[in-house]
């Protein structure tokens, strides 16, 4: 077994370990909250996922002290996908930080195709104020790094999210929708805002890839606070 799939595993431990007590652990500085989504278009990193619409949700757990686990799942073209993930945030001199890994499982893809569709990737990411930078890497599906800003009420109750990110994949990753293995940048712009206690938000979505064309992303959510 190789060095990288122990580290989902150990990963995938911790999350257990993590999540369980959620069950009956009392407030104390701990937060359990949930989401739900629906999506016109399943869009990861400029690619979409999906041909139609997908439903997606999750749950997080995280504690006083920083660690915090989740579960997300959604449909995909051939399947589903559902990802695990455990991190630590916080904050330093008014710089907010989050480090982890995340476990990506496509639970079909294996069933119905050739190849390992499954990943881990680490990422580590720092954010002020209105804007953030992540760096993601993984063994076997490259690096991504990626730039978010967030403007609030810029149009009456409407926020801006401007979003660029730059992937260098690695030659052999298969998990993409996009088969051409090449390095390419994505950008969005996004509006977003809340109608009957629902985000609704709508992405315009472009890659730099030749022959590829913008896409245009619905989205409305629910987050829920036990």
């Amino acid at each position: 077994m190789s060095q990288w799939k122990q580290s989902g595993l150990a990963a995938l431990l911790l999350f257990t370990c993590a999540i369980s007590p959620v069950i009956a652990a009392e407030k104390g500085g701990s937060e359990l909250s949930a989401n739900v989504a629906a999506v016109s278009t399943y869009v990861w990193r400029g690619i979409p996922q999906t041909v139609d619409a997908a439903l997606q949700g999750g749950v997080n757990y995280s504690t006083a002290e920083g660690i915090h686990a989740g579960a997300w799942t959604s449909n995909v073209a051939t399947g589903s996908e559902l990802d695990f993930t455990v991190g630590f945030a916080g904050k330093a001199r008014d710089i907010g930080f989050d480090v982890g890994i995340i476990i990506y499982n496509f639970p079909q893809y294996e069933e119905q195709l050739t190849g390992d569709y499954n990943f881990n990737e680490l990422y580590g990411e720092i954010s002020k104020d209105f804007i953030s930078a992540r760096f993601s890497t993984s063994a076997n599906a490259g690096n991504y790094i990626e730039v978010n800003a967030m403007f609030e009420k810029v149009i009456s109750n409407w926020d801006l999210a401007l979003h660029f990110g730059s992937y260098d994949v690695d030659e052999d990753f298969e998990g993409l929708a996009y088969a051409g293995g090449d390095n390419y940048n994505d950008y969005s712009v996004s509006l977003g805002t809340k109608v009957d206690g629902m985000d609704l938000s709508f992405t315009l979505s472009d890659t730099s890839i030749d022959d590829d064309t913008y896409r245009t992303v619905i989205k409305v959510s629910k987050n829920f606070m036990p």
